[in-house]
Formats: C-alpha cells, structure tokens, sequence
C-alpha cells in the first residue's frame, strides 16, 4: 500500500505567529491518512517543482524510535514511522524558522527563528509533543545582501544547545533555556567552527603572530572550560568534520586535508587533490551561516568520501564510487567495486564497512540499499527500493532504523517529498558476529507501489552502537536560491 500524504502544511500562520484553523489558500486538504502501519509512505514537499528551494528546505531532522521530526522553514512536523500520519505540527513562533539542533537528545531539541533578515531567538521544543517549552532572545548578525538569512551555527550535546555567532560560543540548556556558559578563542585567535559531541565541544580557532599556529580546542561542555589545545593547519577554510573520534577538514592550495586527533594530539592526516565530491549537501544561496554538511563518513582510522559524479551514457543521472582511506598511512585503501550506474548515499559506518544507498533514478532505476565492505570495498546488496523513490536521496538525510529506510531531503533542488518511508519486507535478523553484517541473497527489487511484491534482502544483523548518521550530495543542478523572507507559509 503507497500511504500518499497532503500537498502542503496543514496550518495557516496568522501575522501574530498563532495557528489558525483555515487550511491555506489554494491548497487542498491532507489526504486521509491510515491508522494501521504501511511498508511506504512519503509526504509531498512545499516548493517542489519551483525555484524558491527554501521554501520547503530543512534545517535539521531528528529521527525518535516511533517518528520522524522534520524542522523546515515555517515549522516543525512529526510523522509517525509506521503510518505516515502526522502526530503533531508546531508553527515557527516568529516568521521563519532559521536553525535547530542537529539531534534532539533526551526528548527535547532547540529551534532558531527570527524575522526580517534577523535570526535572532532560541526556543526549546519537545519532540513528544511539539510544545514550545521556552524562548530567548540571542544575539544576532545581520546579513549584508538583501533577501539573506544570516543563520547562527548551533549543534548539540550533553543536554545544550550550543551556537558560534560572531567568534562566540554559548551554550544554553535544552530544558530551560539558562545560559550555562559562554567562550571565546585565546588571545589573537578568532573561532572559525565547532562541532559537539558526547563529553565534548571542538572548537577550530584561526590565529594571528604570536601565536604559534592554528588551534584545535576541546572544552568541557560541563564548565566551558579548553581542557586540550592541538596545533593545526592553517585554517583560512575548514570545519570540525568530526568529533569522536576529532577530524578536521582544512582546505587550501594544496587540497583538502583530513587530520585526525587523539588526547595527545594529531595522530594521522589523509590529503586529497584528486577529483572527489566535497561541495555541500544542503547549501542554498540565500541561507549562510549554518552548519554544512557533506557526503562522507568516518569511524575509527577509516575516511570515506566519495568520488566525483560523472554522466551515465543513454540517460539522465550520473554515477560516483566510493573511495576509502587509512589516517595511519594518509593513503587510499581502495575504490568500491560492484556497484551500479548510480550516485550513492552514505548512511553510516562501523568497524565492517559502510552501509549506503544506491540513489537510483526515477526515471529508470531503483534505489538500492548496499553495504561496502571495509577491507575490500566489495558491494553487496541488501535490499532494493520502489523505483518512485529514486533521486530522492541525492541530496538528503538517509536513515536506517529497523529494517526501514527513511530518506529526508534537504530541499527541493533534486527531490519532490519532503520524507520518504519505506520498510523492507524482512527486518534485521538476529546477529551473528559482533561489528558483522548477515547478508542474504538478494531477491529482485520492487518496481511498484504495492507492499505485496517481491520481497528485498533483510539487513544489519548487528546494529553497532555508532548511529552517526551521513548525509548525501549531489553536484548537478546547482541552481542560485532566493530567500523572499516574508510572513506566514504554508
């Protein structure tokens, strides 16, 4: 059964911000959703097929056991897993959502809002609920072009809601909203990224002389206390990849450089030049200041990404491979083999490879869930997709929970759902070997929308404790995006 889900939210925002109960203008009512669960759904997203890819862009997702939680531009939706049904939807409070925290630890999560250019408050969410739980105002930069947002970074850990806005860095309490602390770089340095993570909050500093170099900060998210400074690269373009283990991702006239670190320092570097797909996943022109993300995954001393995308001949989509790497050497373990005329989106990896999905095509291919073994790169498949569900990965959040697949676009740029659910026929079996995967034969892939067809590969039989999730991009169809920053949407 294909649950199809609505064409739009189902609120009107009134200029104070409050819902009302008209459904908006020219927009047709949500289609009934079922009570009983459904192997498939997905749920239409606003602005697909137009040239404001904002309008329906999302800004994080927060995956619980029983739903999936999108945060978007004028609001928050929950959908339960099994139905597709819509649990609860909170309006932005002002008149555009900005930011959020990237994962809702414990039940409750941060959202940013703002208006006229200015994302200038923090508000706590409950994701049981939907419940606006507190508001307060922060500081806020001005963009300098017109029709821009100007977002604050924010990420989260140990109970805070952390942002970077101008060189500083705060943290706020999920529950409440307190101030617990604020930081700032030494002495002739600037704060050019964090990133956070169990126990600990990465800071990537830019330094003038006489400081000796560039620095990697750690601080305790308990006190906001540096507790380890690493000398770095020269940061004139780099982020804070990773935070456990820590990564950092530098870019200048030699490559990009990946160097990893320990307590006591760095501990391997691995540097690419050649052709490899490093542009942002969910960057748009009009939106600048927030946390990017890009297609790779890291665990341990291992380093995925992928390569460049080129045109597949005889049709409309493109494919890449993937390409791992070893911190201890700085070299190229290998390039995946086995895999099909398709972009792949990582999903996550563990000590025995990396699970992904084939991307397929819409058009002519289906979507493929595959795992890439770490030793060899060898490609298995796992399970396939409707073909429906095809290109809506290349630019998305792609999960794994269960046996089921949910894919979360970024934008509209290369997508038309704002979710796609879809649970394969048989679920992860008991496990076998710690960090292993059992892999059965794979039956054929479904090429319609009925949950009675031919049935896929079950998966995962263990289910490793890194849930890091890794995002997919794509480099076609890069088109310039205009934010018009105005009142209520839909």
């Amino acid at each position: 059964m294909l649950l199809a889900v609505g064409t739009g939210t189902a609120w009107l925002v009134s200029q104070s911000g409050e819902p009302t109960t008209s459904p908006p203008p020219q927009t047709q009512p949500p289609v009934k959703t079922s009570e009983r669960p459904v192997s498939q759904w997905q749920m239409p997203m606003i602005g697909a097929g137009g040239s404001d890819f904002t309008s329906g862009m999302s800004f994080a997702t927060w995956l619980t056991d029983t739903a999936i939680i999108r945060v978007q531009k004028d609001g928050v939706l929950a959908y339960d897993l099994s139905t597709g049904k819509r649990t609860w939807g909170t309006p932005s409070p002002g008149e555009q959502l900005c930011g959020a925290t990237p994962d809702a630890p414990g039940g409750v999560a941060a959202i940013a809002y703002g208006e006229s250019g200015l994302c200038d408050h923090l508000a706590g969410i409950d994701t049981a609920t939907g419940k606006i739980t507190w508001q307060k105002p922060i500081h806020a930069e001005q963009a300098t072009t017109s029709n821009t947002m100007l977002a604050p970074m924010i990420v989260s850990t140990d109970g805070l809601a952390i942002t970077l806005i101008d060189g500083k860095v705060s943290a706020y309490s999920l529950t409440n909203g307190t101030v617990r602390w604020h930081a700032t770089a030494p002495k002739d340095c600037s704060l050019r990224d964090t990133n956070a993570g169990p126990g600990r909050v990465v800071m990537l500093a830019h330094c003038l002389y006489p400081q000796p170099s560039d620095l990697v900060l750690v601080v305790d998210p308990e006190t906001g206390k540096i507790t380890r400074k690493h000398p770095s690269r020269p940061v004139h373009s780099g982020i804070v990849a990773s935070v456990d283990p820590i990564v950092t991702q530098i870019d200048d006239a030699k490559g990009t450089h990946f160097t990893r670190y320990d307590d006591s320092g760095k501990t391997g570097e691995v540097t690419v030049d050649e052709e490899v797909d490093l542009l942002p996943l969910n960057q748009v022109v009009a939106v600048q200041g927030m946390r990017l993300h890009y297609r790779l995954a890291i665990h341990g001393d291992r380093l995925y990404l992928a390569s460049d995308a080129e045109n597949v001949p005889n049709s409309m989509r493109m494919r890449n491979t993937a390409l791992a790497y070893d911190f201890k050497t700085g070299r190229r373990v290998w390039e995946s083999s086995g895999t099909r005329a398709s972009r792949l989106a990582y999903i996550r990896a563990d000590n025995s490879g990396l699970l992904a999905l084939e991307v397929g095509d819409h058009r002519d291919l289906s979507p493929r869930l595959i795992y890439i073994d770490a030793k060899t790169g060898n490609t298995k498949g796992l399970g396939g997709l409707p073909r429906e569900f095809g290109s809506e990965a290349e630019r998305a959040k792609v999960y794994e929970q269960n046996g089921a697949i949910v894919i979360v676009p970024w934008s509209s740029i290369t997508a038309s759902n704002a979710i796609n659910y879809y649970k394969l026929p048989y679920g992860p079996p008991a496990p076998r070997e710690p960090h292993h995967l059992h892999i059965a034969p794979e039956p054929p892939t479904p090429h319609h929308t009925s949950s009675t067809g031919s049935p896929a590969a079950h998966l995962l039989a263990s289910r490793t404790s890194f849930r890091r999730d890794v995002e997919t991009v794509t480099s076609t169809n890069e088109r310039s995006a205009t934010v018009h920053i105005s009142g209520p949407v839909r």
